[in-house]
């Protein structure tokens, strides 16, 4: 029987999931258990070093990217720390995001704010326009199949412990 997992219907974007059910359940079960665990996980984290590399931004976008929070940072709502306000729907509706992610409500000089944002875009047309079709070619590499040189050691079902439905579901490519 072969030691290795079979990964002819294992994706990409698998492994991002594989890696977080090890960091749930890495601490549950005897060493016979947590050692495959720990190697499967480097393997994974290697992985995912390199697909993630596909995505990252080049230098010229991080620049547009600061120029773009600048003036929303000028032209928005602001909390009373005086950081930008964001909300789950345009234009100030919906719920206030904790998180830094969702719309600003621009409420100072709104076409000024308007006109700058095009001006920008288009002065980094290029640079959004490769961003734009990297992340369609990032989300094209998540739906393919693993490299078959990916190697998972296989866990003996005996050495796994007591787990939860969904935990045990994204393992299952692991347990023989």
């Amino acid at each position: 029987m072969d030691r290795f997992v079979k990964k002819e219907d294992m994706r990409n974007k698998d492994l991002f999931a594989l890696k977080e059910v090890i960091k749930r359940v890495k601490e549950k079960g005897t060493n016979k258990f947590k050692l495959p665990l720990i190697l499967n996980e480097k393997v994974i984290d290697n992985r995912i070093e390199a697909i993630n590399k596909l995505r990252e931004q080049s230098e010229r976008l991080k620049e547009f990217e600061g120029k773009r929070r600048g003036l929303i940072a000028k032209h928005a709502e602001k909390d009373d720390a005086g950081n930008p306000i964001v909300y789950s729907e345009p234009n100030g509706k919906g719920v206030k995001q904790i998180s830094g992610y969702g719309y600003p409500n621009i409420i100072e000089k709104k076409e000024e704010y308007e006109k700058a944002l095009k001006d920008l875009q288009e002065e980094y047309k290029e640079e959004i326009e490769r961003e734009l079709s990297k992340e369609k070619e990032f989300s094209e590499t998540l739906s393919q199949p693993v490299e078959p040189d990916l190697k998972l050691e296989k866990i003996p079902f005996e050495n796994v412990p007591e787990l939860g439905y969904e935990d045990l579901k994204i393992l299952i490519p692991m347990i023989e």
